[in-house]
């Protein structure tokens, strides 16, 4: 659903170059799917995605649940690491600590 009330911003400043910028279709169901968990790599980034990861294993019967680790928090998430994380996730979650 487009709602021309909204507006998505892209804090990297890429909003330029991006290609596609419609939302994935929601899962109708978060039972059977794997998790995919990203840290940008700040300190208490790892242990607010624990948490979420912990809460969803209890609230849905989730196939897994993967973490994966930007290089660095100040830069972008690389290009191949989104590639992974879409090939073995079926959605992900992204989180800043400090």
């Amino acid at each position: 659903m487009n709602d021309p009330g909204r507006l998505i911003l892209d804090p990297t400043g890429d909003a330029d170059q991006a290609s596609d910028s419609t939302l994935a279709p929601r899962l109708a169901s978060l039972n059977g799917k794997t998790l995919g968990l990203l840290n940008n790599g700040k300190p208490n980034g790892s242990v607010l995605l624990e948490e979420i990861g912990a809460y969803l294993r209890e609230q849905y019967e989730l196939r897994d649940v993967l973490t994966f680790t930007k290089g660095y928090f100040g830069t972008p998430v690389e290009r191949t690491q989104v590639e992974e994380i879409m090939a073995t996730c079926s959605f992900a979650i992204a989180a800043i600590g400090d």
